[in-house]
């Protein structure tokens, strides 16, 4: 693109050549991942249409919220009192808190009922959350449609791990629902702009794994 028109160029001459080249591939590359980032959003908001679809006359058997962002415990229980399902585990949560404190922090009202919250505590991260999602659903009975929900910037990661990781015999319908982030807030796109980085060294972790 910024090859030399002739044979003999001046020092300075290269110099500005170089500098042009340098900033044309950086401004390629940040084009391309910020691409990359808003594709993360779009597969999210894709997927809030299909539970919408999904869940338009009938509701899922457990609600699951990944911690680690704000916002999402309160939205799980949006969405628990609007498809009427109680059954909802919290995973990844601090040792420090329990059902009562998620209920005050939070404002869980009584119009869910507080016998039916679940809590992980052994997820430290988002692979450990679909780990730790799996087994509990092991363990439970009549599980057949499942609504994950976590940050719009995750739902791929979170798919992907789950995709790798469960088993022939793991029979449940994995629903997602992603909470919007603000998209002129500085935080949030720092945040977006890790997940790309942090969405492919999953991806290589999990190729890695697979062949062990």
């Amino acid at each position: 693109m910024f090859d030399k028109k002739y044979v003999f160029e001046t020092k300075q001459t290269r110099s500005w050549r170089k500098a042009l080249e340098l900033f044309s591939k950086f401004v390629i590359f940040i084009l391309g991942y910020s691409l990359l980032s808003y594709t993360l959003i779009l597969y999210s908001q894709n997927e809030n249409v299909k539970t919408k679809e999904t869940f338009y006359k009938k509701r899922p058997d457990i609600i699951v919220v990944f911690t680690g962002d704000r916002g999402r415990i309160q939205e799980a229980i949006r969405l628990a009192k609007e498809y009427n399902q109680e059954n909802i585990l919290i995973s990844g949560v601090h040792t420090k808190n329990n059902v009562s404190t998620l209920i005050q922090s939070h404002q869980i009202t009584d119009e869910i009922n507080h016998d039916f919250l679940d809590i992980d505590y052994n997820a430290k991260n988002t692979y450990e959350n679909v780990l730790e999602t799996l087994q509990a659903l092991r363990k439970k009975s009549n599980i057949d449609s499942v609504l994950i929900v976590s940050h719009d910037y995750h739902i791929l990661r979170i798919k992907s791990i789950i995709e790798y990781r469960r088993r022939k015999s793991d029979h449940y319908k994995f629903f997602f629902w992603g909470v919007k982030s603000p998209l002129n807030s500085f935080r949030s796109l720092k945040i977006i702009y890790k997940e790309v980085f942090k969405y492919f060294r999953t991806l290589t972790y999990l190729a890695l794994a697979s062949e062990d």
